[in-house]
């Protein structure tokens, strides 16, 4: 029996060496340059400005993805839910077809629109659309096409949550006591699916601050094209930033399924469970 047990946790193990052991690799690189400790590789963070300037376009593009994914996903999931359950698997369809693209397509074919809408000549209508879409400061292509990216399983997130409360109850209930549809989404659907949305909303975060290829194919100076750039001068501060993120990320996705099962209807149904046996004990004695 404990062999065979030991036998269950050995591709656990192997998988859990595969990951760390690079990570700790790199962490031993960044703090210990010449066999002791230093943090030397981090002062990067203060003085290199452009790095700040990747940090908080990076925010802002993250920010921008949340709330587009958010706005357009939880109303058409609800939608879809009470009044066109036929139209779900449509939707399913189209919301995991990035999955079957890789981001290298996507960005060849962004570039080649970008370029056409360039080629029809300055003052053109496409040629501005293209120029406002690559702005440096705000590059909106970025948001578009990480929201393609984060669609896949900020679908399958939102779709599980919603199928786990009744949606239809609710939202008949909210409609009798007066409130708009806006109004029951806002203020009785989101939070019972908050699980879900925060780790749609942990996913993207992780999604946008670790793509790269994209980015870089569009030009954009986020933060792996900036790590991208300096390690060809300062390759410890690179992998240095690059373990932070990298650790960031983990804690992230952590915190989001953690939040997922904390905050669902499950989750608060054995906590109340619990509550419940606890006072019943503490009546008996």
């Amino acid at each position: 029996m404990g062999r065979l047990r030991f036998a269950n946790w050995v591709p656990v193990l192997a998988v859990a060496l595969y990951v760390t052991i690079p990570v700790l690799c790199s962490i031993y690189y960044a703090v210990f340059p010449g066999g002791s400790f230093s943090l030397g590789a981090y002062s990067v963070i203060t003085e290199d400005a452009s790095l700040a300037a990747a940090a908080s376009r990076t925010f802002l593009i993250t920010g921008l993805t949340i709330v587009v994914l958010v706005a357009t996903l939880v109303p058409a999931l609800v939608a879809v839910h009470l009044w066109a359950p036929k139209l779900r698997p449509v939707l399913e369809i189209l919301c995991t077809l990035p999955l079957v693209v890789p981001p290298i397509a996507i960005a060849a074919g962004v570039v080649a629109l970008l370029r056409w809408g360039a080629q029809q000549g300055r003052g053109s209508m496409a040629s501005q659309i293209s120029q406002f879409l690559q702005s440096p400061d705000l590059p909106l292509i970025l948001v578009g096409t990480y929201v393609v990216l984060c669609l896949p399983f900020t679908f399958r997130s939102i779709d599980a949550g919603l199928r786990t409360i009744p949606l239809k109850a609710m939202v008949e209930g909210s409609a009798v006591l007066g409130s708009s549809t806006w109004g029951t989404i806002w203020r009785v659907v989101i939070p019972n699916i908050r699980g879900s949305m925060l780790f749609s909303v942990f996913f993207a975060t992780a999604l946008c601050f670790g793509e790269f290829s994209l980015a870089a194919t569009l030009g954009q100076q986020t933060v792996p094209v900036w790590l991208y750039d300096v390690s060809s001068n300062n390759f410890r501060a690179s992998i240095a930033i690059a373990v932070l993120l990298n650790l960031t990320t983990w804690a992230l996705l952590f915190v989001a399924t953690l939040s997922a099962d904390r905050f669902s209807p499950a989750g608060r149904a054995a906590r109340a469970e619990r509550a419940l046996q606890k006072s019943s004990q503490k009546a008996a004695a």
